[in-house]
């Protein structure tokens, strides 16, 4: 899968260390991941036992493209408000029927590190996903204290985060480069193994840990394909942040990234077991 940097757009907001495009392309893979994480989960979107009645509010925290939100406005009452934001509003789904014609849905350039002020206890529920790419180490516990203060009483957030990616040789290669990478960035490729504690020391209760094992590889069949090409294009979205940094004494060229992300496609395909796994987070803050 190569795709040349300078095809791909990024997002500019300001002190950010996101490392994926905000594209045509990323949008795509976007639906593809949603698709790969929602089988994973098999369909459930919102795991905490929250009740939503009309009137409550929900957050959906790096919306991206909306994914995510596109599914539940399915599953809520139309009288349930759903706020979106993310720091890039190129994916914004502002144009979409569903969207359109539901009403009460808000779209805000805004980082879940630094809510309005007068957002506090305003939410019923917060959903956030996947920005192992976007938080640096020390803004996870900015964003789960902007979480908790936002939250109503009683109120439930839902995490989803990648943990191990288990496979072979080329994978552990490839994972020393993610490392380095995030290092440079200031960013925590081990988010999972610290967000229980973090919620925990915000004041967070009730929280559960639930780890989802997603095959990776043509071994695997149709869901095995799926997720491969999910996270391989993933990886290919990082491919400037990489080579911007000089490669870290792993590669040197693109063509050079190029041939390690088919190789790891390869090995992925014929190493049945290959697997990375998706790991949900759920916690309550107290009520009063």
């Amino acid at each position: 899968m190569s795709i040349e940097r300078a095809k791909r757009q990024y997002q500019s907001f300001p002190g950010s260390q996101y490392i994926l495009p905000s594209d045509i392309i990323e949008r795509d893979r976007l639906a593809l991941q949603h698709r790969v994480l929602k089988q994973a989960l098999e369909n459930q979107l919102i795991r905490p036992p929250v009740s939503l009645n009309a009137g409550d509010r929900i957050l959906d925290s790096g919306t991206g493209s909306g994914t995510w939100l596109l599914d539940i406005i399915e599953m809520v009452s139309p009288d349930v408000i759903l706020i979106c934001i993310d720091i890039e509003p190129r994916l914004f789904p502002t144009t979409c029927p569903q969207v359109i014609s539901r009403g009460k849905v808000d779209f805000s350039v805004c980082s879940i590190t630094k809510l309005p002020a007068d957002w506090s206890e305003s939410f019923a529920f917060i959903n956030q996903r996947l920005l192992i790419a976007a938080l640096r180490t020390e803004e996870w516990k900015e964003a789960f204290e902007e979480m908790h203060r936002t939250l109503l009483p009683g109120g439930w957030v839902q995490l989803g985060e990648i943990g191990t990616l288990k496979c072979g040789p080329v994978t552990e290669k490839y994972q020393s480069l993610l490392r380095a990478l995030f290092s440079f960035r200031g960013l925590d490729l081990d988010c999972v193994m610290h967000i229980p504690l973090l919620l925990k020391d915000t004041g967070f209760t009730n929280i559960s840990v639930k780890k989802h094992s997603i095959p990776l590889g043509r071994w695997a069949g149709e869901m095995g394909i799926e997720a491969r090409d999910n996270f391989i294009g993933a990886y290919v979205g990082m491919k400037d942040a990489i080579l911007s940094a000089g490669g870290f004494g792993f590669v040197k060229t693109e063509v050079e990234l190029d041939a390690l992300h088919l190789a790891l496609e390869k090995e992925w395909d014929e190493t049945e077991g290959s697997i990375i796994e998706y790991v949900v987070f759920c916690a309550q803050k107290c009520t009063l």
